[in-house]
């Protein structure tokens, strides 16, 4: 264990200072396989850039974790998305469409170049695929960090595998363990919004199947 750094969501998002010595060092230590605990448009998030295979296994560690489910990844753009998926379903585009920027995480086709950690196993069009769980993130904090970045980042929730109560879905750094801050690199003080996990829809089956009922609720014509 060690100390984090901690930083102020507000001050990071404050226009008034865009290039602050902090906010550099935040960015290129993220880049280099960093851990940190962020709000998000749902519950806190336990995060690090998505695509260091390194990086993601520390988040599993820090969760104790099964590297067997994958984690969740977030994105800020368009462009982001096509870093990570080999195929956009039609149904993916009409919920992409509805729902995004939102609480939805939708299970695409993976690239084939992605690492194995962050990816799934399902059969699309009769072949076994990888598969990549994202969502587009609406909350500002994690947008920018996204953006500033310059690539999606793991959007797991920010406690240990199996926890109950205000840690399941943490709104706030007091629903987080102090044990569990004290395992990563950097800690953002805000609020998450919806304080419920995303619902995930699987649009690599035809109809699109619902995995987890969360923060966004669908239609019944969604899903035809």
């Amino acid at each position: 264990m060690h100390n984090p750094i901690h930083i102020n969501a507000d001050a990071y998002l404050s226009p008034s200072h865009p290039n602050s010595d902090e906010r550099i060092h935040l960015i290129q230590q993220i880049q280099h396989g960093a851990s940190l605990i962020f709000p998000t448009e749902t519950i806190y998030g336990l995060g690090a850039i998505a695509t260091d295979a390194n990086a993601v296994a520390k988040l599993f560690s820090i969760k104790g974790r099964s590297p067997e489910k994958p984690p969740p990844v977030i994105i800020s753009n368009h462009e982001q998305l096509l870093q990570l998926v080999s195929e956009i379903p039609p149904q993916a585009k009409l919920l992409m469409q509805k729902y995004w920027p939102g609480a939805l995480t939708l299970i695409f086709p993976a690239r084939n170049d992605l690492p194995e950690i962050i990816c799934g196993k399902s059969t699309f069009e009769g072949k076994e695929i990888s598969t990549i769980a994202v969502r587009m993130t609406s909350h500002p904090l994690a947008k920018k960090l996204c953006e500033e970045v310059g690539a999606p980042l793991i959007a797991t929730s920010a406690n240990f595998s199996g926890a109950t109560g205000r840690a399941a879905a943490p709104q706030t750094l007091d629903d987080i363990p102090p044990t569990f801050l004290q395992k990563v690199d950097v800690v953002i003080d805000g609020k998450a919004e919806a304080g419920t996990a995303s619902t995930i829809v699987d649009c690599t089956v035809s109809p699109a199947r619902v995995l987890r009922v969360g923060a966004v609720e669908l239609d019944a014509s969604d899903l035809e």
